[in-house]
């Protein structure tokens, strides 16, 4: 097994000074298999909030990443303010790439409607107000960037 940069997540402390430490430093984007990592650790709600948090500094998200951030999203077993927290990063994360000069679009549509079309079903079911308003706030403007990607 490989080191890890962020080395064992149970020393949250340390965890979050290096993420911080990366954010600031505008290297956090080598490390997005390690993000991803962090937002699929259930032990520990401060890291994977922080790890949200610090998306924004991703200037060219992988698909994995978005990916991931979208599953944070959909998923009925968190609690609302950390899916809130990651509806508005995915909408960033999307932009974001959309935004690049080399953007692979055969395969960014794909992904682009897997995540609309999730957030529309989303959306059609019983929702906290809170969370319904930032669903729609981001899926409309994924969708404004999505039309004109097409």
């Amino acid at each position: 097994m490989g080191k890890y940069i962020f080395d064992n997540l149970k020393d949250w402390g340390i965890v979050l000074e290096k993420l911080e430490e990366l954010s600031k430093s505008k290297n956090l984007g080598n490390h997005q298999e390690e993000l991803i990592r962090l937002l699929r650790f259930n032990d520990n709600w401060r890291l994977r909030e922080a790890a949200i948090e610090s998306l924004h500094a991703i200037e060219a998200p992988s698909f994995e990443l978005i990916r991931e951030v979208f599953r944070l999203v959909m998923r009925e077993d968190l609690y609302y303010d950390v899916r809130i927290l990651a509806t508005d990063s995915l909408e960033k994360l999307f932009i974001n790439l959309l935004q690049r000069k080399n953007v692979d679009v055969e395969n960014t549509i794909p992904l682009a409607s897997e995540i609309i079309d999730g957030m529309e079903r989303c959306l059609a079911s019983p929702q906290p107000p809170i969370f319904y308003n930032a669903l729609q706030k981001s899926l409309k403007q994924i969708k404004k960037k999505f039309n004109a990607l097409k």
